[in-house]
């Protein structure tokens, strides 16, 4: 018999990662909008509601993307609609900063940013990278027979795939591959200081330097000393010198920022959907060979894993005007956990939710990458390099199959999962598989 899941804490409930689909399951039960136990939290776990609460900024701030239901609002709440408070008080609010967090004009500035990151004739010059890297990563191990896919391949490869968006020199390439090994966002019960310990803390720094330089390079009093400055005509010479659409500049705090969260975004993204895609390959021989026989087939899987078992568990909203969602009243202050996770698995909008389904029918419908203008805006590099990364390992590694030294036999897994409620994410994932020749 199960656990009763109206005493469970979903913020606080360590061990709810290894449960948290039968979690989500249950609250879908009770509606696809209810409020949380224990807390002024309404989760969000239908599909439809979950797109309409992304679309709606009038009703919906969100101020607390980060931390959700972590977050505390540092005023008294009054009447039905806080929007001029709750923005005013920005600046008291954790991680209210970050471009997730941001909304409006602000957003729409950092955004574009990022933007002339991911264009596709960007994607197009760093596809020879992509692989080059892959191939790189591959043949660390290849030979052992057998890998742990997120600290040997995964979290390695995001990691150097944005330090190449990015043009970084090649030893700070490599020093943010070590700093950034098994990092973890948002643990459960974290304090704020343990998160300042992040390691994208650290990176920041030296990517505030490297950015500094570039600037104080590209200043026209400097042009006699600009190449030994380090100046060049590369990618991040245009994020230092760049300018938000009416012509303002960002602060060198804007673009450190932005490019650190490449960083942290690109974790928890690729390394995730990663571990998923390749642990179906190892689960389902019939999956495997199919991709073998047809690689093109390689990107619908991908969009099946993403709705299967996607990154994203849960994110934050503030509701900051008294609206209605999924015929439940939200009052002005609630707290909204929505989940994408959730959402992809509502046997409203999907036939045989739980299942995977090769040839599932509109499947680049699903709300992995969410939606509206918090879209990933990296969601098109994250397919490419999952693409790229599994057509290598596929060529590299035959017959890929579970450790069940790790993960147990057939019919009775085994599977770790990060301490987050943030990301769904597993800890580890161990293949075994027969070398195959380059």
């Amino acid at each position: 018999m199960g656990r009763d899941f109206a005493q469970v804490d979903f913020y606080t409930d360590e061990a709810l990662v290894e449960e948290t689909h039968e979690y989500f399951h249950w609250l879908r039960e009770q509606g696809p909008v209810v409020k949380m136990p224990g807390r002024n939290v309404y989760a969000v776990t239908g599909f439809d509601e979950t797109i309409q609460l992304a679309l709606d900024t009038e009703h919906f701030s969100t101020i607390n993307s980060v931390i959700g239901a972590e977050v505390k609002i540092p005023f008294e709440i009054k009447g039905d609609d806080i929007r001029a408070e709750l923005e005013a008080a920005r600046g008291k609010i954790e991680f209210s900063d970050q471009i997730t967090s941001q909304q409006g004009k602000r957003h729409t500035d950092l955004r574009s940013i990022l933007a002339r990151l991911f264009t596709p004739t960007r994607l197009r010059e760093l596809e020879p990278s992509l692989r080059t890297t892959a191939d790189s990563l591959i043949g660390e191990w290849v030979a052992d027979g057998k890998v742990e896919v997120a600290t040997q391949y995964g979290g390695p490869y995001a990691t150097l795939v944005i330090a190449d968006v990015l043009a970084l020199p090649e030893d700070m390439r490599n020093r943010f591959r070590r700093m950034l090994d098994g990092t973890v966002p948002v643990k459960i019960g974290a304090t704020r200081e343990e998160m300042m310990k992040n390691p994208l803390v650290a990176l920041g720094k030296d990517l505030f330097k490297l950015l500094a330089k570039r600037r104080i390079a590209n200043q026209p009093l400097m042009a006699p000393f600009a190449r030994a400055l380090g100046k060049r005509n590369d990618v991040l010479n245009d994020v230092a010198t760049a300018r938000f659409p009416d012509g303002a500049k960002p602060s060198l705090v804007d673009i450190t920022s932005l490019s650190a969260f490449l960083f942290g975004a690109g974790q928890d993204t690729t390394n995730r959907l990663l571990c998923t895609c390749l642990k179906v390959i190892a689960e389902r021989a019939d999956v495997q060979q199919a991709l073998r026989d047809d690689p093109k087939r390689i990107p619908d899987f991908i969009e099946e894993c993403l709705r299967l078992d996607g990154a994203v568990k849960s994110g934050g909203r503030i509701c900051q005007k008294t609206t209605t969602l999924g015929g439940v009243e939200i009052k002005a202050g609630s707290i909204m956990m929505y989940s994408p996770m959730a959402a992809n698995r509502d046997p409203r909008r999907f036939e045989n939710p739980d299942e995977f389904v090769f040839d599932r029918p509109k499947i680049r419908e699903h709300v992995a990458f969410g939606r509206g203008a918090h879209t990933c805006i990296g969601a098109p590099l994250a397919r490419r390099e999952v693409t790229v990364s599994l057509e290598r390992l596929l060529a590299r590694m035959g017959n890929i199959r579970l450790s069940e030294a790790h993960h147990g036999p057939p019919g009775a897994r085994r599977f770790k999962h990060e301490p987050t409620y943030v990301l769904n994410a597993l800890h580890d994932l161990h293949l075994e598989f027969d070398p195959l020749p380059a």
